[in-house]
């Protein structure tokens, strides 16, 4: 699926869009509220200050009142429209892999897919480990990838 970087801090990954013809460009996001400015939490203080710290509780019980430490995308387009009230596409966003790939590198953003997410919850605390094959479902049904980190502006772009 995606390719683990090696000495990457908790199993993060690499999207590595050059990997296979079956690898997508663009992840793309769904956010009725967004009209501009970054997206996510940067690292450090502001994350660890989101109301929502685990992989479960993100993927499973997010709600759009609570902030998450994590932001979600889809390898999907078709997927992400299904996260909005809009009958087009004015609240789809896009953000480029090889972009999000860069700022893994640099340390800005941490990318979770579903296998680097079941293997830190089963490492986890037992709580959390119980409960890693269902987020790991889940993120398979609704091709989720995980950013932890703060994506620029500049990086993202409407679909239309």
């Amino acid at each position: 699926m995606h390719d683990l970087v090696p000495g990457r801090e908790s199993g993060a990954v690499a999207l590595n869009a050059a990997a296979s013809a079956s690898e997508r460009a663009y992840l793309f996001r769904a956010d009725d509220y967004y009209y501009a400015g970054p997206v996510g939490l940067p690292l450090g203080d502001d994350a660890n200050a989101a109301d929502i710290q685990d992989f479960a509780e993100h993927v499973l019980r997010k709600e759009s009142n609570r902030t998450s430490r994590y932001t979600s995308f889809s390898e999907e387009i078709k997927v992400a429209r299904r996260f909005t009230a809009d009958p087009d596409s004015r609240s789809l966003r896009k953000v480029g892999v090889a972009a999000l790939d860069e700022l893994a590198t640099a340390g800005v953003i941490k990318i979770w897919n579903p296998d680097s997410v079941y293997v830190a919850l089963k490492a986890g605390p037992r709580k959390l480990s119980r409960q890693a094959a269902d987020v790991c479902a889940a993120m398979l049904k609704s091709h989720e990838i995980l950013v932890e980190g703060c994506i620029p502006e500049n990086l993202m772009s409407s679909v239309n």
